[in-house]
C-alpha cells in the first residue's frame, strides 16, 4: 500500500489515472512504489478478487506502443509516459480524440478514429490534482479462462469481460459476422436497458442513434440501412424479456466465446531474424496482410496456435500440456516440447519487445492453464461457496420479483378483462336501450296513429248516434203519421159502413156520388198502405245500420284498450332500463381459491413456456436475419476474414472442430507440420 505523507515531496508522488472499462479512478503514489501495489489498489477499489486475469497496460514512451506493466518492478522504472498535470487534466474536447486513443489499447495500438465505435466514461472529478506528475495506465483482460460461464466467480469479474469482449467486437478485435453482431447488440441493450416493453412504456424515448450497437462493417458489408438494422435488433431484444443484467452479459460472453479469435493474442512472426519489417496495428491492417505475413501465433488459455492462411482456422495446434516451458532471447522464441522426444522449435517476433510480450502471454496462460487442473485453493473455494450464497440470494430475490411481477400483471389483465366486460356489457345496455328507444318512439308513433284512428271513429260512430237518433225520430214521426193513418182509415170505415147503411135509403144520385168519393178514399189509403210498408224496409235498414255502428265502437274500444296495455309495458320496460346499472350484473362464475405452491407452480410452467416460445422466435428471426445478410451482402466488399468464415461454414466447421483437427496427432507429426510451414 502507498503512504500518503505530507511530509514527502510533491515531486516524489504520482497521480495515477487508472482507466477500467467504465470508471476512472486517481492515486496518489511514491516514487519508489512496485506496480504490484498499484494493481492492487485497483482491484480492492473496485471489489475484484479474481485479479489473475487483468493486468495494467501503459503506452511505452519509447516504442510509442502499448505495453504490460510489470508488477515487479517499480512503476517510474518503466517506460511509461510522464504529464504534467496541468495538461492531463484537461479532458478531450472532441469525442474523436478520446476514440482514437482509449478502444484500441486492448488489442493493438490506436488507429485513425474512423475505425473507432466507443470511448471510455469517465468518473473523474475536474480540477488540478496537488501532485504534478501524471501517469496513465488502463486496467484490462490480460488473460481469459477455458470456460467463461463456470470459471468466472464474480459478478464485477463477468461485468469486466463483457465490457473488454463488447469492445473488442466494436473495434473488430474479434471477428464478428454480421448476425451474430446483432444479436450480441440486442443482448448488449437488454444488460444496459432492461425490457423493451418496460422501456417503450415510458415517457422517455429511446435513442439508439447513440448507442455504439454494431461494428462498421456491418454497415459497410451489407446492404442494409441504420434503420433497418436497428429494427432487427430491436425485434431480437424484445425475444430477451426478463433477463436480468448478470443473465444479459452471461449470455453475451457465451455466445461471444464461440467465436473463433476470442481470447486470442496475435503475434505475426517468421522462420528466419528479420523476415518481419512491421507489426500491423489493427485488425484491417492484418486483414490487408494477411496473404503476405508468413506465419501468426496465437496464444490463448489452451495452447498456442499457430496460422498460416487466414486467422479462423489453425493448422498446427498445442495445447500447454504439450509445451514444457518457453524462452525468448532478444527476438528469438524457442518451445520445448515435452514427451519422450522433447523437440524445440524456434521461430523469431518482429521486435524484442514482442518476444517478451509472447513470453509473458504464454508463461502466464500456462500457469492459469495448470492451476485449474490442481485442487481449488481455500480462498476460490470460499469465494465461490459466498459466490453461491450471494447467487441464491439473488436468485430467492428474482424469483420472488418475478413471482411478484407475474402477480400484478394477472392482476392487471384481470381487471383489464373485468373492464373490458363491463365495457362490453354497457355496449350492449346502450344498444339495447337505443333500440328501447327506437321501439319507444315507434310504438309513439303508432300510439299517436292509433288516437288519431280512435278519433276518426269517435266522430264516425258520433255521425252514427247522431243519424240514429234521426232514424228514431223519424220512426216515431211515421208511426204517429201510422196511427193517424190507421185512425182516418178507421174513420173512413165508418163512413164507408155508415154510406152503405145509408145508401140502401137514399136515392142513387147521391150513392154514386158517394162511390165516388169511397173509391177517392180508398185509392188514398192503399197509397198511405204503401208508404208505410216502404217506411217499415226503411226503418229495418236503419236498425241493421245502428247495428253495424255498434259493433265497430265495440271493436275501437278494444282496440285502445290494447294500446294503452302496450303503452304501459313499454314504459315499466323502458323504467326497469334506466334504473339498471353495472352493479346490478350477474357475477362472475364461482371459481375455488389456489394455494400458493400450485399458482407458483401454474406461474413457473407458464414462464418457461413463454420462455420456450421466446427461443424459438429468436431462432427463427436469426435465420431471417441470416438470409437477408446473405441476400444483400455486398461482394467486393467482403475481406479475406469474411471469406474464409464463408468457407469454414460451408464445410460445417466452428472453432472448436478447426482447433480438434489442429490437435489431431503427435506433437512429433504436429511440429513436422509445423517445420513445413
Amino acid at each position: 500500500m502507498p503512504v500518503f505523507s505530507s511530509s514527502k515531496k510533491k515531486s516524489d508522488e504520482y497521480c495515477c489515472k487508472i482507466y477500467t472499462m467504465d470508471a476512472e479512478l486517481q492515486f496518489t503514489i511514491e516514487a519508489t512504489a512496485k506496480g504490484h501495489t498499484l494493481f492492487s489498489l485497483v482491484c480492492q477499489t473496485i471489489g475484484l478478487r479474481e485479479h489473475w486475469y487483468f493486468g495494467l497496460k501503459f503506452l511505452d514512451k519509447v516504442t510509442n506502443e502499448w505495453t504490460w506493466l510489470q508488477v515487479n518492478r517499480t512503476i517510474t522504472s518503466q517506460p511509461i509516459q510522464i504529464q504534467s498535470n496541468s495538461i492531463s487534466s484537461k479532458r478531450p474536447e472532441s469525442p474523436s480524440a478520446t476514440d482514437n486513443f482509449k478502444p484500441h489499447l486492448l488489442r493493438s495500438p490506436p488507429t485513425s478514429p474512423s475505425t473507432s465505435t466507443l470511448s471510455l466514461p469517465s468518473s473523474s472529478t475536474s480540477g488540478a490534482h496537488p501532485c504534478v506528475n501524471v501517469l496513465e495506465l488502463y486496467f484490462v483482460v490480460k488473460f481469459y479462462p477455458e470456460e467463461i460461464t463456470n470459471e468466472l466467480i464474480q459478478d464485477i469479474t463477468r461485468h469486466l469481460f463483457y465490457l473488454q469482449v463488447k469492445q473488442d467486437i466494436l473495434n473488430m478485435d474479434i471477428y464478428c459476422p454480421p448476425d451474430a453482431a446483432a444479436h450480441l447488440a440486442s443482448l448488449a441493450l437488454q444488460a444496459k436497458f432492461g425490457d423493451y416493453d418496460q422501456l417503450s412504456s415510458s415517457s422517455e424515448p429511446l435513442n439508439l442513434e447513440s448507442e455504439a450497437l454494431l461494428p462498421l462493417s456491418c454497415f459497410q458489408k451489407v446492404e442494409l440501412t441504420r434503420a433497418d438494422w436497428f429494427s432487427r435488433i430491436v425485434a431480437l431484444w424484445r425475444t430477451h424479456t426478463s433477463l436480468t443484467r448478470e443473465d444479459s452479459e452471461m449470455a453475451y460472453l457465451k455466445h461471444a466465446q464461440d467465436l473463433d479469435m476470442f481470447g486470442l493474442s496475435f503475434f505475426e512472426i517468421s522462420k528466419m531474424q528479420g523476415a518481419n519489417k512491421s507489426n500491423p496495428s489493427s485488425q484491417q491492417q492484418s486483414d490487408q496482410s494477411s496473404i503476405a505475413a508468413e506465419l501468426w501465433l496465437g496464444i490463448d488459455s489452451l495452447g498456442i496456435r499457430f496460422y498460416k492462411k487466414n486467422k479462423l482456422r489453425p493448422e498446427v495446434f498445442f495445447s500447454w500440456s504439450d509445451i514444457k516451458s518457453v524462452a525468448a532471447h532478444d527476438k528469438k522464441v524457442i518451445l520445448n516440447m515435452s514427451g519422450e522426444k522433447s523437440a524445440t522449435f524456434a521461430f523469431y517476433a518482429a521486435k524484442s519487445s514482442v518476444s517478451k510480450e509472447i513470453l509473458d502471454l504464454a508463461t502466464g496462460n500456462h500457469e492459469l492453464y495448470m492451476k485449474r487442473r490442481r485442487e481449488q485453493t481455500i480462498e476460490i473455494q470460499q469465494m465461490r461457496y459466498f459466490e453461491g450464497q450471494q447467487q441464491k440470494e439473488k436468485h430467492r430475490i428474482i424469483t420472488r420479483e418475478r413471482q411478484l411481477r407475474l402477480q400484478a400483471e394477472k392482476e392487471r389483465d384481470e381487471i383489464e378483462r373485468k373492464f373490458n366486460d363491463y365495457q362490453r356489457q354497457m355496449k350492449e345496455i346502450h344498444d339495447t336501450l337505443l333500440k328501447y328507444q327506437e321501439a319507444a318512439k315507434l310504438l309513439a308513433r303508432k300510439a299517436h296513429i292509433s288516437s288519431e284512428e280512435a278519433r276518426l271513429q269517435a266522430e264516425k260512430a258520433f255521425e252514427i248516434e247522431t243519424q240514429l237518433e234521426r232514424c228514431k225520430y223519424e220512426i216515431n214521426r211515421n208511426e204517429e203519421e201510422k196511427r193517424l193513418y190507421a185512425r182516418q182509415i178507421s174513420e173512413c170505415e165508418q163512413i164507408i159502413s155508415t154510406l152503405v147503411n145509408d145508401s140502401v135509403k137514399s136515392n142513387s144520385a147521391y150513392y154514386s156520388c158517394r162511390c165516388g168519393e169511397l173509391s177517392l178514399i180508398s185509392s188514398t189509403i192503399e197509397q198511405r198502405r204503401k208508404e208505410a210498408e216502404e217506411l217499415k224496409i226503411e226503418v229495418a235498414k236503419w236498425r241493421v245500420a245502428e247495428a253495424a255502428a255498434r259493433e265497430k265502437l265495440l271493436s275501437i274500444t278494444q282496440l285502445n284498450q290494447s294500446i294503452a296495455v302496450k303503452n304501459a309495458a313499454t314504459q315499466a320496460q323502458q323504467n326497469l332500463v334506466q334504473t339498471s346499472s353495472p352493479r346490478t350484473l350477474s357475477p362472475p362464475p364461482y371459481r375455488p381459491p389456489l394455494r400458493n405452491q400450485e399458482l407458483n407452480q401454474i406461474d413457473e410452467r407458464a414462464f418457461l413456456i413463454e420462455k420456450q416460445s421466446k427461443q424459438a422466435q429468436l431462432v427463427l428471426q436469426l435465420e431471417d436475419l441470416k438470409n437477408v445478410i446473405q441476400a444483400k451482402k455486398i461482394e467486393e466488399r467482403q475481406t479475406f476474414l469474411d471469406k474464409a468464415y464463408e468457407e469454414n461454414l460451408a464445410v460445417g466447421d466452428n472453432k472448436y472442430s478447426t482447433m480438434q483437427k489442429a490437435s489431431s496427432g503427435t506433437a512429433s507429426k504436429r511440429m513436422a507440420m509445423l517445420h513445413d510451414l
